[in-house]
Formats: structure tokens, C-alpha cells, sequence
């Protein structure tokens, strides 16, 4: 009975384990999805990054010579000294101290607009599988105004007319059977606290149902099940790698995974504590057992 009594006390803290894990990895992803900082903490450091910067300024010339006045640069003299005006727009654009604000601006909306796709893509699988957008509006927004300002006054009226339209970059389009998957993920993560919840439960019955000393052999042992589970997965996880390039969307692209590699590292880390909390505590307790059984 006895020997029942802490197999069933085993295979419960097994299952407040397994609830833990699900409810760790679903908080981290729901953070990752609905909130503004895991994310401007790994695409943020970005935006000191001399190659995005270069990146950018060829970026932002580009679409600003695109979304020139029609006939500007085949008016005698301004044609001549549009180029070096845009130039100047966007390295001063990007010396501004805004850009930081437009950097986590972009970050921010480029993240928000890709979970509403998913969000919307669950609700009705014939959607197209989204494209996963870097929107860089708030940087054609900023630019838009230092154009304006670096820009001699005979520029102004043909300026004036310039329309900032959306600006985003593609990072790539997941296949269907993926995106699918990434939906389901990111709106069952929503569910976080159920998995918390849970784990407690069967963790209290796991250890209200044991015996005396039995209790804390599973305590003990579902502890080092938690700490080599969480010791596997972070393995697995450090080897996840994204092949790197030398364009903006490629570097943006690389950055989301190792940061985000690192973000759950650094996530997981209080649970290996956790867990080998577990393990001291039920090897104390089989200790102070066993001393009161043999009084």
C-alpha cells in the first residue's frame, strides 16, 4: 500500500512537471507575442549595429527617391542636387535622437501586425499563410521631416507634396503547414496560467498523497526528472541557428532567432533553480523522515 501510495505521488509530481514546462514555454511565447519589451530586448541593440545602419540608409534613400515629386529631377539645377539632399535627409535622420524611438516603434508595429495576422489566420485557416513584415514607416515619417528641413528652400514647394506612405520590409513568408502551427501556438499560449495553476494542484496532491518518507523520494526524484528535461531542452535550443547575410532583412531575421534563443535561455533559468530546489528539499525531507521513523 505504502509503495502505491508513492508511485501515485511520483506520477502526479510528474504531471505538475510536465504542467510547469507547458505553462513556462506557453508564458514565455505569450510575452514574446503580446507584449512590447522581450522583443525591443532582442531586436533593440540593432539599432546600433553599423550594417543595419548602412543597411537602412540605402533602404530609406531608395524609397525616398522612389517617392519623389514626378518631374523633380528633370527640373534644371533641384534634378541636380535632389540626390545629395536625400543624402543628407537620411544621414540626418539617422543621427537624430528619435531613431531610437523609431527603431522600438518599428519593432513594436511590426510585431503587433504579425500576431493580429496569426490571430486572424486561426480564425480562418483559407487565409494566405502571412508574411512576417519589418515595418520601417517610422523611419519614412522621421525622414520626411529632417527632408524637409536640410532641404533648401527651393525645394520646399516640390517637398511639400511628398507622401509617406507604409514602409515595410519582408523577412519571409512561413509555409502554410508552419504558420498554421506558429498560430495555434501563440493562441494557446494565452492559456499560461492554466498550466501554473495545474502544476501546483497535482504538485500539493502529489505530495499529499505520498507517505511519510515516500513523499519526499518523489519529491526528490521528480525534481531530478525537471532538472535533466529543463537541462535537454535548453541543449536543444542552444543549437538552433538561422543562416546569417549581409541585408537588412537578413540580419533582422538572424538577430529574432539568437535573441530569442537567448531570451528563452535567460526565461528557463529560475527553473533549473527551482528544480534543484526540489531535489534539496525532498532529500532533506527523506532525511528528517527517516530520523522520526526511527524514533
Amino acid at each position: 500500500m505504502g509503495f502505491m501510495r508513492s508511485f501515485i505521488a511520483f506520477t502526479l509530481l510528474i504531471v505538475a512537471v510536465v504542467l510547469g514546462f507547458g505553462g513556462m514555454g506557453a508564458h514565455w511565447t505569450d510575452r514574446l507575442a503580446r507584449t512590447p519589451a522581450p522583443m525591443q530586448r532582442i531586436l533593440g541593440p540593432l539599432a546600433g549595429n553599423e550594417q543595419v545602419v548602412a543597411a537602412l540608409k540605402e533602404t530609406l534613400a531608395a524609397e525616398t527617391k522612389r517617392a519623389l515629386p514626378a518631374g523633380l529631377r528633370d527640373m534644371p539645377v533641384l534634378g541636380e542636387q535632389i540626390d545629395g539632399v536625400i543624402v543628407a535627409a537620411v544621414d540626418a535622420t539617422l543621427a537624430d535622437p528619435g531613431v531610437l524611438r523609431a527603431w522600438n516603434e518599428s519593432i513594436n508595429r511590426s510585431r503587433v501586425a504579425y500576431v493580429a495576422a496569426l490571430d486572424s489566420l486561426r480564425g480562418d485557416e483559407a487565409l494566405e499563410s502571412p508574411t512576417l513584415w519589418f515595418n520601417l514607416t517610422p523611419f519614412a515619417e522621421l525622414g520626411a521631416t529632417k527632408l524637409l528641413e536640410v532641404a533648401p528652400e527651393a525645394f520646399h514647394p516640390h517637398l511639400s507634396q511628398l507622401q509617406v506612405t507604409e514602409l515595410r520590409l519582408p523577412l519571409g513568408q512561413p509555409p502554410a503547414s508552419l504558420s498554421k502551427s506558429i498560430a495555434d501556438g501563440v493562441g494557446a499560449a494565452r492559456n499560461w496560467p492554466y498550466f501554473y495553476v495545474g502544476a501546483a494542484l497535482f504538485a500539493v496532491g502529489g505530495l499529499a498523497t505520498g507517505t511519510r518518507r515516500g513523499r519526499w523520494i518523489a519529491l526528490a526524484l521528480a525534481g531530478v526528472f525537471a532538472a535533466v528535461g529543463l537541462w535537454f531542452g535548453r541543449s536543444v535550443v542552444e543549437t538552433v541557428g538561422f543562416p546569417a547575410g549581409d541585408s537588412l532583412a537578413a540580419v533582422i531575421r538572424t538577430s529574432i532567432v539568437s535573441g530569442g534563443t537567448q531570451s528563452f535561455l535567460e526565461f528557463t533559468q529560475p527553473a533549473l533553480y527551482v528544480a534543484y530546489g526540489a531535489v534539496a528539499v525532498g532529500l532533506l525531507g527523506v532525511l528528517i523522515a527517516s530520523q522520526v521513523t526511527r524514533k
